[in-house]
């Protein structure tokens, strides 16, 4: 039982203890999972910065999700069943709590639309030189993902309107907007296949990486179909207790976001994905360090001893250091060819000394 000012707020079933408890622990590992892949970025110089931009949107999105979740709890009677609530506090809290858990819903789709577009434009851009057609596809599920975003709020706001009023969404709306997530995560979470079959699954530590990956994803699937209370009545009736039955949808947002963060997490910050060497482009490189020269015209520098001009008398002349940098493709440099990923250094030094 708690107390705000003049109102008594009683916490009287398992169902919203569990609504108090469980959203603020995955939000805590979903935070700690985002403050790991913020630090994997900059010790592993990992070029993932707006990938990583949008998985902290969605988790910011996930904190506001489980905020609204205790103000209904406290003061919407949520976890409490529609007969109850109706006769303690009228039909206005039941207004009330419909416009309540409509903010819970836009939030949670504002949430995993991010961490999903998150996730895409990561394979997008892993499959950009290697296939195309799967990165055209990536940029293709972000659109549709938009859209679905886009279609959720309007049809969510459409039951609030006009202003003063609102009403439960509609089975068919409720149908489709549950169909056509679960639809798009399963194919956000299949972009993850092609770049499963490229690795190097000879040591155990990956072999455990991708299961733990592949059941964090089975996961966001089976929260992204138990939420869905206009199809699946596990909970309570939709048509008759709407308080009661929309719980599972409550419980499952939050953790769905939470799972669906590690996993793109787990996708962008890991050292799984190996690319092959054959397919990095050395040229940038070459030409770039395909000369570098060196002047040192000091004898009281701190690395004198390595300088080939002392080794021989007095420096009082120049000294020029030549590094020449090659993979084999021209024939006018003295460089062996040692195979396509192989790069052969030629130092070459001039002494000059006068009397």
């Amino acid at each position: 039982m708690m107390h705000f000012g003049k109102r008594t707020i009683e916490i009287v079933n398992s169902h919203q203890t569990i609504l108090l408890i469980i959203p603020p622990i995955s939000l805590v590992i979903a935070a700690a999972v985002i403050i790991v892949r913020w630090r994997t970025r900059h010790t592993k110089r990992v070029n993932t910065l707006l990938e990583d931009v949008l998985c902290s949107c969605g988790l910011a999105a996930c904190a506001i999700v489980v905020a609204l979740l205790y103000g209904m709890v406290m003061l919407e009677g949520q976890g409490l069943e529609t007969a109850v609530v109706q006769q303690k506090y009228g039909n206005k809290k039941i207004t009330n709590w419909l416009r309540g858990q409509f903010a819970v819903d836009v939030c949670w789709a504002l949430s995993v639309s991010l961490v999903h577009m998150s996730l895409t434009i990561f394979y997008a851009r892993y499959y950009a030189n290697t296939r195309r057609r799967l990165s055209q596809l990536c940029y293709a599920l972000g659109a549709f993902r938009a859209s679905w975003l886009l279609y959720a709020i309007i049809a969510w706001v459409y039951c609030c309107h006009p202003p003063g009023t609102c009403t439960r969404a509609s089975r068919p709306n409720c149908l489709a907007i549950g169909s056509l997530h679960v639809l798009l995560l399963v194919l956000s979470i299949l972009t993850y296949v092609p770049a499963l079959l490229d690795m190097d699954m000879s040591t155990r530590r990956i072999k455990f990486a991708v299961l733990g990956w592949s059941l964090l994803g089975v996961f966001c699937v089976i929260c992204a179909v138990l939420r869905m209370d206009c199809a699946i009545s596990f909970f309570g009736d939709y048509d008759k207790d709407m308080i009661a039955s929309s719980w599972g949808r409550m419980l499952f947002s939050p953790l769905e976001v939470a799972a669906e963060i590690t996993v793109c997490s787990v996708s962008a910050a890991s050292n799984f994905h190996t690319t092959d060497r054959r397919q990095l482009s050395k040229e940038g490189a070459i030409h770039g360090l395909r000369r570098l020269k060196l002047r040192s015209g000091s004898s009281s520098s701190s690395t004198s001893n390595l300088n080939p001009a002392n080794w021989v008398g007095k420096n009082t002349g120049r000294n020029d250091a030549f590094v020449s940098l090659a993979d084999g493709s021209r024939s006018n440099e003295r460089v062996k060819d040692l195979g396509s990923d192989d790069i052969k250094v030629v130092k070459e030094y001039t002494v000059e000394h006068r009397a």
